[in-house]
């Protein structure tokens, strides 16, 4: 049985499991998502093998060997010039900067060189719908992740963002944030868990820009679909059209604002944004005491609010007209929308997703 709470880094890169998993072709999805919360004396060995097998993995034809050769030689050169720290006994990785033996310091040496080179002439991201920024930043050198593969490939980002990207997805980000804003392109889709880290990150998508602080959501934009959709699991977002704003730091209100479960739907052809609700709510919210399972008799404005808070969804009714309506139910697995359309049906109701919210319509209990 393998010690995971001992690994090293070089113990991580010679596992064929994990070598899989970062590529995105591991069937251990689940056990290497988990490993840092399991053994978290092991996640900073874990994040820096992730990243050497990451870089071996730049593929070659993306420059000459005139132009590798030429590189290498002049990252070596500028590595021998710097001095060694002089309270460190073993050789360090000049990138990662964990002890190596005699063996790992050939390979580091290697490494470093690949991903001076790699991350500096990344290409750049094909699209006819690019914007300005994104060609700036390609320019001055963007890692371009690609998931050919048909399942979902798991990016550990410099300031600890985890983004999953879906299959014939692309990303391209910096391999150090700026100290100004934090700004990924995304062709595709990915679910996002943003770090907070007080800067703003930006995920460009064509003609949308979702913008965050720190939570969870998913974007879909790719190229073909004529509507690009941002689903909020968490936290709050707002979404806007490229160009609209003034900047990063831009404080117009010129987007929508999306909390959990809210979703934003974005029409390529109209250049219009519309807000809605994600196709599954879930919790996000438990009452102190939990979400009752079984009402007995209770008001259903009682029971709507225990939804509202447990959901995190505003649900707009009349109060007075419904607080007569007295229902007893049993509410177990069901989605939300099921438990409304239950409840509906006791009293009569209809409701309708308007602008992120639930609006009940009926016309009470005497």
């Amino acid at each position: 049985m393998k010690q995971y709470e001992e690994y090293s880094v070089e113990d991580f890169v010679q596992d064929e499991n994990f070598r899989d998993w970062v590529q995105g072709q591991s069937q251990q999805e689940t056990f290497w998502l988990s490993f840092p919360q399991k053994y978290p004396g092991r996640a900073e060995e874990m994040k820096q093998a992730e990243k050497i097998i990451r870089a071996v993995n730049v593929p070659s034809e993306l420059l000459s060997e005139r132009e590798i050769r030429a590189e290498v030689q002049a990252f070596l050169l500028r590595s021998a010039e710097s001095p060694a720290e002089p309270t460190q006994k073993l050789p360090t990785s000049p990138v990662f900067g964990f002890p190596l033996n005699t063996r790992w310091a050939m390979i580091a040496a290697v490494l470093t060189a690949v991903l001076g080179v790699s991350w500096y002439f990344w290409p750049t991201l094909a699209t006819q719908t690019a914007t300005s920024l994104l060609a700036e930043k390609t320019q001055s050198g963007l890692v371009q992740t690609d998931n050919s593969t048909q399942q979902p490939l798991r990016i550990l980002l410099s300031d600890s963002t985890e983004v999953v990207l879906s299959p014939n997805s692309s990303l391209n980000y910096p391999m150090q944030f700026s100290d100004t804003a934090r700004v990924v392109f995304l062709r595709g889709e990915a679910s996002f868990s943003v770090t907070h880290r007080g800067l703003p990150f930006l995920v460009h998508s064509e003609d949308m820009i979702t913008r965050v602080l720190g939570t969870k959501f998913v974007v879909r934009a790719y190229h073909k679909d004529r509507k690009f959709t941002v689903q909020v699991l968490s936290g709050k977002v707002s979404v806007y059209r490229a160009g609209v704003g003034k900047g990063v730091n831009s404080k117009e209100a010129n987007g929508l604002i999306l909390t959990a479960n809210q979703a934003a739907i974005f029409e390529k052809d109209k250049q219009h944004l519309t807000k809605t609700l994600v196709a599954n709510p879930t919790v996000v919210s438990k009452l102190s005491a939990e979400v009752e399972s079984r009402y007995e008799e209770v008001a259903l404005p009682v029971i709507l609010h225990d939804l509202e808070r447990s959901y995190g969804i505003a649900i707009q009714f009349d109060e007075q007209s419904l607080h007569p309506c007295k229902v007893t139910a049993t509410l177990g697995d069901e989605s939300l929308y099921q438990k409304l359309d239950m409840l509906c049906k006791t009293v009569a109701a209809s409701y309708q997703i308007v602008d992120g919210q639930i609006i009940i319509s009926g016309k009470g209990c005497p």
